[in-house]
């Protein structure tokens, strides 16, 4: 009798705590700067990118229902939105499996250089070129973001990507046009890859380019 009394005082303290924002924080990733930016990176990434990257902690609630803390990786131009955009994500609740940064061992695990399409995790920097191009993506220069991948496939005829991956409307991880998630982003100016039209579409893929460094990301396109 006395055991059950216990837990359940603590089940009601547990709730208390979610209930007034103050439940216990899961840390899924704790990388300094400098391992979540230069370490397991491939050899050919370009230092003078890097160097313009942040490592910005961010919490939300995972599929679990508890509240994580991860980090983003994203050009310094990026910051702020990052973190009012999370903020929004955690009121929200939409649950978010993991966010990690690409060097995290857990990714690493995945494919050399974490570069696995096999994956739900929420990323921003990743350097890699752009799906079926020469031209580095978005991400190689900090200012994308993929949400969710698995949820939010990106799709190309029967290219599908991560592979076996489906857009079910009715998931609570998936992304849709009135979801908060996409709210968020649209609201700092951020464009939605669920939003193009013609031969692909990229349900999980945020991207912002400030005015400022449009010539700065076209010097590297341009070499």
């Amino acid at each position: 009798m006395f055991r059950f009394l216990i837990k359940g005082l603590w089940l009601s303290v547990v709730s208390l705590a979610v209930l007034f924002g103050c439940a216990p924080v899961v840390f899924d990733s704790s990388l300094s700067s400098d391992e979540a930016i230069y370490t397991n990176q491939p050899p050919d990434v370009i230092a003078s990118i890097q160097e313009r990257l942040v490592v910005v902690p961010v919490r939300y609630y995972g599929p679990d229902g508890v509240v994580h803390q991860g980090q983003v990786v994203v050009h310094k131009a990026l910051e702020g939105d990052i973190r009012l955009i999370f903020e929004r994500i955690k009121r929200s609740r939409f649950p978010v499996e993991s966010v990690l940064p690409i060097a995290h061992p857990l990714i690493q695990k995945k494919a050399l250089y974490g570069l696995s399409p096999d994956t739900n995790n929420t990323s921003a920097y990743v350097w890699r070129p752009i799906v079926d191009s020469r031209h580095l993506s978005k991400h190689a220069f900090g200012l994308a973001v993929d949400i969710n991948p698995r949820k939010n496939p990106y799709i190309k005829g029967d290219l599908i990507l991560p592979p076996g991956a489906t857009y079910d409307p009715s998931d609570p991880e998936t992304l849709l046009p009135d979801s908060p998630v996409v709210k968020a982003f649209k609201k700092q100016g951020w464009e939605w890859g669920g939003d193009w039209t013609g031969e692909k579409v990229d349900y999980m893929h945020f991207q912002k380019v400030p005015p400022n460094l449009e010539e700065w990301i076209e010097s590297y396109h341009s070499e």
